[in-house]
């Protein structure tokens, strides 16, 4: 659960900064642009690397069962 609190804040940090720049460079739009391409970025990462941790475990899973037959 840890984990899942860091990334989350890690994602809207980033949000964040981009925010700040954009809204720096050109204003309120390419501000809230940058925000939003930096937050769905975020979540496909995000999503990936969940949709990773399942398959390993899934792996392992299988890999413990089949040990478990072979005894």
């Amino acid at each position: 659960m840890n984990r899942l609190i860091a990334e989350s804040l890690a994602c809207l940090t980033m949000a964040v900064l981009c925010f700040i720049g954009g809204f720096l460079l050109e204003g309120v739009r390419l501000g809230i642009l940058c925000a939003i391409f930096s937050l769905i970025s975020s979540i496909g990462y995000w999503r990936g690397v969940r949709d990773g941790e399942k398959n390993v475990q899934e792996k392992q899973r299988i890999k413990w069962k089949s040990v478990r037959e072979r005894l």
